[in-house]
């Protein structure tokens, strides 16, 4: 196949009329009766995970439902694994919002981490204050959402008044529970990860000159010894009510394999978790109430972002909590599956519906890196395969449970074999002439193919006038009786 064999933008938009025909009346068909509910993307095995398996609870068709991405850091422009991240919690939440009525409420919330100690550092590098490096990153992660058609309701910056506000209430009330207390933290701290490890997490990695310095076991970025008085959240006591949780609901954290991970985590010993630090140190950041010489722990600040979306701390956070879907790499996971349930445990408040995790994406082998000059800008991808064509390619080829490698020749023979030749081709032969020559096509009916999502009526209720669902659901019915 040859490059110029790629789709063009135009020849896409051809496409797009006979993609939406086919999903709807396959959502159709899946819809109809109770066993059913499941997305057809389930029935291909662990290799994919979709909304329509949010469990008992979500299964009203009104229900509620609340999807969010990690809020990305503002220390580097957005790379394909960000891009990969959004592009998941938007195909679930577009799912959840076909498949459901129009008085289904959703909401998807991404954004942008502006505090802490790497923000801080980045800036001076770079010669600008922080909130000039915060306000020029962000608006990138903005830009490309937007070109790609991330269809996000809400962005939303750390940095913002709003959030500060949700942050210190969700402090005092884990203050007036008792569970921080002022002591001196003693340990490994890894500026790059914004966390503390135990020593069975360090290692030691030979130098360039054949010394050798103290590195994290699972992300290889260098520690450093810090002893200092901060508060501290009384983290070992929710070792057994983790355990708990994620014992009583097997798919909250999806696919499986991570859910046995953070499980056999919590086998180990549990300590308690610094959630300060001096603001001498680090001023970046959200300052501790009532106490000015500590700054909040950014992963604190950061993970309180996704009740702040909601209206946290007004009551109306709680018709959306916790009917909710957080989409998170792997790098993340102990941060969203222990220390964020813990907090919410800790302030009263339900863990999160379900943590769906995905792997990374690697450049020819390698893990991608400013300094390899390796970093995939997600622009250029998008300007060279069309916007559709590169959600196509990432929604295809991503793999929740192992990494996934990306290099240009695999999305050429992708784009080139599924959309140009299969799909392409498809619709060249039903708009050819020589089946209709007169090039004239029924309307499609209203009931049937709404305008909007969500509106779909029930076929009694067809009109009969134009192109019905109900004329396709036997050869679905058909072709998903066929052995694969």
């Amino acid at each position: 196949m040859r490059v110029s064999h790629v789709l063009s933008e135009h020849r896409l938009l051809r496409l797009r009329p006979v993609c939406t025909m086919l999903r709807t009346s396959v959502l159709r068909l899946v819809g109809r009766t109770g066993a059913g509910r499941l997305s057809v993307l389930e029935d291909f095995g662990p290799r994919y995970y979709s909304s329509g398996s949010l469990g008992a609870r979500d299964d009203a068709r009104d229900a509620r439902a609340y999807f969010t991405t990690p809020i990305f850091y503002v220390n580097a422009a957005p790379h394909i694994g960000h891009l990969y991240s959004a592009l998941l919690a938007d195909a679930l939440c577009r799912h959840r919002r076909l498949r459901g009525p129009s008085t289904a409420a959703t909401r998807f919330s991404t954004g942008t981490d502006e505090h802490g100690l790497k923000i801080q550092q980045a800036a001076a590098t770079a010669g600008l204050t922080p909130t000039e490096l915060c306000d020029r990153v962000s608006e990138h992660f903005q830009q490309l959402f937007q070109e790609a058609g991330i269809s996000c309701t809400d962005f939303i910056r750390t940095t913002e008044a709003r959030h500060r506000v949700a942050v210190q209430h969700f402090w005092e009330v884990l203050k007036s529970r008792g569970l921080l207390y002022k002591g001196v933290y003693e340990g490994w701290y890894c500026a790059s990860d914004e966390c503390f490890l135990p020593e069975a997490k360090v290692t030691r990695q030979p130098g360039p000159l054949g010394d050798s310095f103290p590195v994290s076991l699972e992300s290889g970025h260098p520690v450093s010894w810090t002893k200092e008085e901060n508060y501290i959240f009384r983290l070992s006591q929710f070792r057994e009510p983790l355990q708990r949780w994620l014992r009583s609901n097997p798919q909250a954290i999806t696919p499986e394999p991570f859910h046995h991970v953070v499980l056999q985590w919590l086998d180990e010993e549990l300590p308690d978790l610094s959630v300060s630090r001096r603001s001498s140190h680090l001023h970046w950041g959200i300052p501790v109430p009532g106490d000015d010489s500590q700054t909040i722990y950014v992963w604190l600040d950061a993970l309180v972002n996704y009740l702040t979306v909601i209206g946290y701390p007004n009551a109306e956070f709680k018709s959306w909590w916790p009917a909710t879907s957080h989409i998170i790499g792997k790098d993340i996971l102990k941060f969203h599956a222990i220390y964020w349930p813990a907090f919410l445990l800790g302030a009263g408040m339900s863990p999160p519906q379900r943590i769906y995790v995905h792997s990374h994406w690697t450049v020819c082998g390698q893990k991608m890196s400013k300094s390899l000059g390796n970093v995939v800008d997600p622009r250029t991808c998008l300007n060279r395969y069309t916007v559709d064509g590169f959600r196509y390619f990432l929604l295809r080829q991503g793999v929740p449970n192992w990494d996934c490698d990306y290099y240009d020749e695999k999305v050429v023979k992708l784009l080139n074999s599924e959309l140009a030749d299969a799909l392409g081709g498809l619709l060249n032969r039903c708009t050819a002439k020589r089946i209709n020559p007169s090039e004239t096509y029924p309307a499609f009916c209203t009931t049937c193919f709404p305008s909007e999502p969500g509106l779909v009526g029930p076929v009694s209720s067809c009109s009969g006038r134009g192109l019905c669902s109900g004329e396709f659901s036997g050869h679905f019915a058909k072709a998903g009786s066929r052995p694969l």
